[in-house]
């Protein structure tokens, strides 16, 4: 498992040294300026250090240890080429889960999503091009499908525009943009393919919103058992994270795309930037409202990936506000 969070986890592209590095800047800056400044960049790959050492706490004893710089290259490259990995192992699973997908909705594509070869992906498709339609534009409307396909100036596509996949039944609302964003049908069961089985991806019916009645109780145990253990749990992943929702959007987009092999920057569409917004997005919420909203997407997220019954992982109690720490204040 050597590195193979970090992608899924902590940055689609970001090399290990050079996360370390902006650590090991600030920490010789402390020393020269008491109130140092940061660009928005330095922050960003700050924030990505410290989830680095969240998800891949063998760095930290590597920063602190007395290796000499060429054993650290060493250690830091091995961490890069398992990161990699992990990221073309599910880029290859993902071509084949999206064409099965597809291909099994109905009415299906017509011709039918090729599951090894993508050159009929992407917006050569008209089923792939629906998804990954910029909301700004309607895919149905002549004009635009041409003036994409064309690449016309007033029809780009970039990472500045959410794709359509990204939103409920890929509704988007120009009076209320968040409504529906981040609850696609096809982004969860991203998520679910790579983080949690492919199986449970094929089960789930998460354009569906969960029963408003409560679900029967049933043994913490029953139908839980596996035969090996999903990635979610072998990287200690027991809640949604914002970077793994902004990872699977990436894979996704990329599965949908005509793109053979994997590479940053499609035509005009930056992933790394699309992966940026996401994480901005959930991490950096403007305002409380805005923080509230983002807290109610992650709880959402959590009930369709992990289910009801383990809500006390995902959103734990604040013990001091219930009865037990009320009577124990009074009883001092």
């Amino acid at each position: 498992m050597t590195g193979r969070a970090i992608r899924r986890l902590v940055s689609l592209t970001d090399r290990i040294e050079d996360l370390v590095g902006e650590y090991d800047r600030r920490t010789s800056m402390y020393d020269d300026d008491d109130d140092p400044q940061y660009t928005e960049e330095e922050e960003r790959t700050y924030q990505s250090f410290q989830q680095l050492l969240r998800w891949v706490p063998t760095v930290r004893g590597l920063i602190s240890s007395q290796t000499d710089g060429h054993q650290l290259n060493i250690a830091y490259q091995k961490l890069n080429q398992g990161a990699d990995s992990a990221r073309g192992d599910d880029a290859a699973s993902m071509k084949l889960a999206v064409a099965s997908w597809l291909n099994e909705s109905s009415p299906p594509p017509n011709p039918p999503i090729h599951s090894r070869d993508k050159t009929g992906r992407g917006f050569y498709n008209d089923v792939t091009a629906k998804l990954l339609c910029p909301v700004d534009f309607n895919w149905a409307d002549t004009v635009a499908k041409e003036g994409i396909r064309n690449y016309e100036p007033n029809f780009q596509v970039t990472a500045h525009s959410w794709p359509s996949f990204l939103y409920k039944d890929g509704e988007y609302d120009r009076d209320d943009p968040t409504k529906g964003l981040f609850k696609g049908s096809f982004l969860v069961r991203t998520f679910k393919h790579i983080f949690t089985s492919p199986s449970s991806a094929a089960d789930a019916r998460p354009d569906e919103e969960l029963p408003l009645e409560p679900l029967p109780k049933r043994s913490r145990t029953q139908g839980e058992c596996r035969t090996r253990s999903d990635v979610a749990t072998l990287l200690g992943m027991r809640s949604v994270q914002p970077r793994a929702i902004a990872y699977s959007a990436v894979q996704l987009r990329f599965a949908l795309s005509s793109c053979g092999s994997w590479r940053n920057v499609d035509d005009d569409f930056e992933h790394d930037q699309f992966y940026v917004y996401i994480v901005d997005y959930f991490e950096n919420p403007p305002t409380p409202t805005a923080k509230a909203s983002v807290d109610a997407l992650l709880v959402w997220w959590n009930r369709k990936v992990f289910g009801p019954h383990s809500v006390s992982t995902y959103s734990p109690q604040v013990a001091a506000h219930y009865s037990v720490a009320n009577t124990s204040a009074k009883h001092h």
